[in-house]
């Protein structure tokens, strides 16, 4: 019986592009809702630089690993927009328009949201908008799992706190009856 060659081993680029392909939509979601919609490719494509550099000697590639090296690329680039808003006179930004279908158009959570601390948000944003599982925003803040279920858990406290209802939508006289 003849030697059949064994199946070539899954190369690195080979690896990374299945990898790139995974978790490229996951990621543009991720930095689109933190940064102007035209910065956003380019933020994508620095973090995908960065994996590509470090890829081959990460222990387990995830999404959540991806991630934490673009939240570093998120905050360089909200670091030169904020140095471009104060050498500049005016900067237009971009606005990420969501579709409402229904009288509620989500101001008053947004302004609520915008009024929290940038780690209340971020945590917020990960559980809700992003739904990683609490062990990869672990792994992304370095944090321990409890510790980011006690700032999930404060965080949406404040949040309601400071979410303002019309009382047209919901009367304060209901909430105490209830």
């Amino acid at each position: 019986m003849a030697n059949i060659p064994a199946p070539p081993e899954e190369t690195s680029s080979d690896s990374f592009e299945a990898f790139f392909r995974e978790n490229y939509s996951n990621l543009w979601r991720y930095v689109a809702r933190r940064l102007t919609l035209s910065q956003a490719d380019d933020v994508v494509s620095a973090s995908f630089i960065v994996a590509w550099e470090k890829y081959s000697t990460a222990d387990a590639p995830t999404l959540a690993w991806l991630i934490r090296i673009a939240s570093y690329e998120v905050a360089n680039a909200q670091r030169k927009q904020g140095r471009e808003r104060r050498h500049s006179i005016a900067i237009v930004q971009e606005e990420f328009a969501v579709p409402i279908r229904d009288e509620f158009d989500g101001s008053s959570v947004r302004s609520a949201l915008s009024a929290l601390g940038d780690a209340d948000q971020e945590i917020l944003r990960l559980i809700l908008w992003d739904e990683l599982s609490r062990e990869d925003i672990a792994q992304i803040l370095n944090l321990s799992i409890n510790a980011v279920n006690v700032r999930y858990h404060r965080a949406l406290q404040k949040l309601e706190r400071s979410i303002v209802v019309p009382h047209h939508i919901y009367p304060m006289k209901d909430i105490h009856d209830a």
